[in-house]
């Protein structure tokens, strides 16, 4: 829950590594206008520390199968999708840790006219969150299985405005996330998340505009924990940057500003500070694509620590060697400054992919993960490797 409710790095890695697939699914055609594409996804891999511990580290292969249907309707400029999927996880040298988890989500894009535009998308997922991750990283010893939760998201983003005009957004999010077991250690960490936000977006060129955003977060924790002081808090942000797809070789985002993360309990400290968010795309070849991204600002802490002042950084890097061949290479660095608690973390990873397109309806690849955390608190350190096969198949 990191990153503005991402898990940072990793997210960050598989963001990457997305971009190089190469598969085409077909669809199933209906009378109705609705395209149906069915999707099959499997991995094998092997982790050699599955509970990212300090010492005494366990390993274990693992399978993974995820079914999902995606169901797509296309109406001039308007657009209605839904999708569902199943995930099954089995650890071999680990069976308490086995787990299925499930979602649907839901989209829209209108546009009753040309100066408004319509965005829609919820999500609704039961997750399961490996232990020595999230709630119990560090705290391994008092949990036998893995922590369970429901989550729902919903975004709605309403623009006024010519599309090479200027224009302004509405933006709103809703986030709530429940967990359903291990309560003695996750009834603390249910909570629920509102934004409402606007954007003014300053046309300079047809494709680059200057950006204005501003928004505001109540974050709201069910139950108060044993110290009796409440988690919740009131986040202010307005960021100042520009947004550009100068030539077919670049394109991007950067914003920077202030942030201001204000707690309703006293006993903890607020946060006061740079806030920023960096997206960028450079393809100085039509089959060689480089990544990079960074993001700044104040965060909840799954564990201890009245926030954490996170700040990360990641490049990637995309190429296509011939119709069949393809790899990705992404480095992700990210600095997490723990306060309410003498707590620092520094976290690296490098993910490599080589993807192979065997056929149309068929992707192979091979991947690499090695992942390093360095802490001021020792419980914290961990370094891992993870290797392993994934096969997408479609129709």
């Amino acid at each position: 829950m990191k990153f503005k409710n991402s898990t940072s790095i990793t997210l960050l890695a598989v963001f990457f590594s997305c971009n190089v697939s190469a598969l085409e699914p077909a669809s199933i055609k209906t009378e109705s206008g609705v395209d149906i594409t069915p999707l099959l996804e499997s991995k094998y891999e092997y982790d050699n520390n599955i509970f990212n511990s300090s010492s005494n580290e366990k390993s274990s292969t693992k399978l993974v199968v995820k079914p999902s249907v995606n169901f797509q309707m296309i109406d001039a400029l308007n657009t209605f999708s839904m999708g569902t999927y199943v995930e099954s996880g089995t650890y071999f040298s680990s069976s308490d840790d086995n787990y299925l988890d499930g979602g649907f989500e839901a989209a829209t894009h209108l546009e009753p006219s040309s100066r408004d535009r319509f965005d829609f998308k919820y999500e609704y997922d039961f997750k399961t969150e490996q232990r020595g991750t999230g709630v119990s990283e560090g705290l391994l010893n008092l949990l036998d299985d893995p922590s369970e939760f429901r989550e729902q998201n919903a975004d709605l983003r309403y623009e006024f405005g010519g599309i090479t005009s200027s224009r302004f957004a509405l933006l709103a999010n809703y986030q709530d996330i429940r967990f359903t077991n291990n309560r003695n250690l996750t009834q603390y960490r249910d909570f629920d998340e509102r934004l409402l936000g606007g954007q003014f977006l300053y046309a300079l060129s047809a494709l680059t505009d200057l950006t204005l955003d501003a928004s505001y977060t109540g974050i709201r924790y069910d139950l108060i924990d044993e110290s009796g002081v409440t988690r919740d808090s009131n986040v202010k942000e307005l960021l100042v940057g520009v947004r550009w797809e100068a030539t077919a070789l670049t394109t991007g985002v950067a914003k920077i500003g202030y942030q201001n993360k204000s707690f309703k309990a006293f006993e903890r400290g607020d946060f006061n500070g740079v806030s920023w968010l960096v997206e960028a795309q450079w393809a100085p070849l039509s089959y060689s694509t480089f990544r990079f991204t960074s993001q700044a600002g104040a965060v909840d802490p799954d564990t201890f620590g009245d926030y954490i002042d996170q700040k990360g950084v990641s490049l990637g890097w995309e190429h296509t060697w011939s119709s069949l061949v393809s790899t990705s290479a992404v480095y992700s660095y990210t600095n997490d400054d723990f306060s309410g608690v003498e707590r620092e973390d520094d976290s690296q990873e490098l993910v490599l992919s080589v993807i192979h397109n065997t056929a149309r309806w068929l992707e192979t690849s091979m991947y690499y993960t090695y992942q390093d955390k360095d802490s001021n608190l020792a419980l914290f350190k961990f370094d891992k490797s993870i290797v392993g096969i994934n096969f997408k198949v479609s129709m």
